[in-house]
């Protein structure tokens, strides 16, 4: 199984949301989306806050049988890629403190399976993986 939608174009956050959400449902994994909806905030504010327009969302079932599946979500922006191994490097220097920024990709990497970034036509997409 592999089914993709993309719950966003020029919505709000609080749509791409609820999108979101009633995919899963429709998916039967609804489980996963508090989880779902928490990541897909994170990677789209970054897209917003450090990235340039066009943003696009999609949101993929990936796997087969069910109890295998995984919900991949994809941000795409047209900004500069996020070097991955350097924001994990962060995290693990000693002067590292969460404060008010840099708390969002922290809370991907502790709710997802794995995620990452990998460049796309005219930008680049990071994507998280959720079971």
């Amino acid at each position: 199984m592999n089914d993709t939608c993309e719950p966003v174009g020029r919505a709000s956050g609080h749509a791409v949301r609820g999108g979101v959400r009633d995919q899963l449902c429709r998916w039967g994994a609804d489980a996963l989306a508090d989880d779902a909806e928490l990541v897909v905030s994170e990677l789209l504010a970054n897209a917003v806050r450090h990235g340039r327009p066009p943003v696009r969302v999609a949101l993929t079932m990936l796997g087969r049988p069910v109890r295998r599946r995984v919900v991949r979500i994809e941000v795409t922006d047209a900004g500069t890629a996020v070097d991955v191994a350097r924001v994990r490097a962060r995290w693990r220097h000693p002067s590292f403190r969460l404060g008010e920024i840099g708390r969002g990709l922290l809370l991907v990497d502790g709710l997802s399976t794995r995620w990452g970034d990998k460049p796309a036509p005219g930008g680049h997409t990071v994507w998280a993986d959720l079971r």
